[in-house]
């Protein structure tokens, strides 16, 4: 076999496999195991969130998403309900913590206490970002770090929509 052949077969697997994927995604959708999270400042679409193991979950103590990044975070930092930990699937992002800024790609596994505090940034020339999410047992509220200190998640959210429509 010459390299041509070897080149015909990927491409005609990784468009099987593209197929496959779509359909798969199709499916979850079908069922009700879809959901768009929007930003909360802007109210456009910020994550695809795909239920692959439990869609209601109280007192089980973990659960699987399929996420797709539509847009990075907001500017300031911020915590979790719960610690995680994620697998970079394809794409990737810039982390941004209180230790600089990181870049996770395709087989990053990154495990993340839920006090951790961090934002996303997708870089423009990546494209597809997709991680499995897997978060452990809500155990404590979420926020944000702004200059003032650490600011609970809903009072955050209410007094930047106060400020963008002034």
């Amino acid at each position: 076999m010459n390299w041509l052949n070897y080149t015909t077969i990927f491409v005609f697997f990784w468009q099987i496999s593209n197929y496959v994927f779509k359909l798969f995604l199709s499916g979850l959708d079908k069922l009700g195991r879809k959901r768009i999270i929007k930003d909360r400042i802007d109210d456009e679409d910020y994550l695809e969130r795909y239920y692959l193991f439990l869609k209601n979950r109280k007192t089980f103590p973990f659960n699987i998403f399929l996420h797709k990044f539509l847009k990075s975070d907001d500017e300031e930092l911020h915590d979790h309900p719960w610690s995680f930990t994620t697998i970079i699937l394809s794409g990737g992002y810039w982390e941004h913590s209180l230790y600089g800024k990181t870049w996770y790609g395709p087989g990053s596994i990154i495990h993340k206490q839920a006090t951790d505090l961090h934002r996303l940034e997708l870089d423009p020339n990546v494209s597809n970002t997709w991680t499995l999410f897997i978060p452990g047992k809500r155990c404590r509220n979420w926020g944000f770090q702004t200059q003032n200190g650490w600011v609970e998640e809903k009072k955050y959210l209410e007094k930047r929509k106060k400020k963008k429509e002034k």
